[in-house]
């Protein structure tokens, strides 16, 4: 199974792909995990995206195409997690794939941008262990699963992530016409496993 999975910022795409992944045996490809880990080891990816990255804007589209085709080649169960951003790089991926290797589905989560806002500038995470929460939780900041001091995401502030939504609306909302045709919308508001439900009803059509 080949799936594209799109949502805004915020919108639980790395939580729900995680769930897929487990469910059906995919491969779970994140671009921004990726551009990430690749920022956290210094590399000259790394520091040639942090800037761009800390700023909320894209990092362009050749790096990016050329990242997700290295690592696609070769599997055909994969789950694409924050990519294709734009038409030109879901044409480039179309040719990818070829003809005979496509898409099955394209998984949208549907989020309102006022929950999106709130859920990602309360955001807190451990760089000792990986932990993802809320603000709030654990003791004086530090993280409730390891101990160490939880940390903020440079592009998690407020205005940040109004500018990651905007750029997310002027140049992704148009993949929905050109995935018409595979096109899932998701609601992607509600706990984990209430949109779950909702992702494994749509995804079971192609077990």
């Amino acid at each position: 199974m080949k799936v594209v999975l799109l949502g805004p910022p915020g919108s639980g795409k790395g939580t729900q792909a995680a769930l897929i992944c487990g469910e059906y045996g995919l491969e779970h490809l994140s671009t921004g995990n990726i551009l990430r880990e690749e920022m956290e080891r210094g590399t000259e990816l790394g520091s040639r995206v942090s800037a761009v990255v800390k700023s909320g804007a894209l990092v362009d589209d050749e790096t990016v195409n050329r990242i997700v085709f290295s690592r696609i080649a070769g599997t055909d169960s994969f789950l694409l997690d924050g990519y294709p951003r734009n038409i030109g790089q879901a044409t480039a991926l179309d040719g990818c794939l070829g003809v005979s290797g496509g898409l099955d589905c394209v998984l949208l989560l549907d989020v309102p941008q006022e929950e999106i806002v709130r859920r990602l500038s309360g955001r807190v995470f451990c760089p000792s262990c990986g932990y993802t929460g809320s603000a709030g939780e654990g003791s004086a900041g530090d993280c409730p699963v390891c101990g160490s001091a939880l940390s903020r995401r440079p592009d998690d502030s407020p205005e940040v992530v109004r500018r990651r939504l905007a750029a997310y609306r002027e140049m992704t909302a148009p993949l929905e016409g050109h995935y018409a045709g595979r096109l899932c919308t998701v609601e992607g508001s509600g706990t984990v496993q209430e949109v779950w439900a909702r992702v494994r009803e749509v995804l079971d059509r192609w077990r």
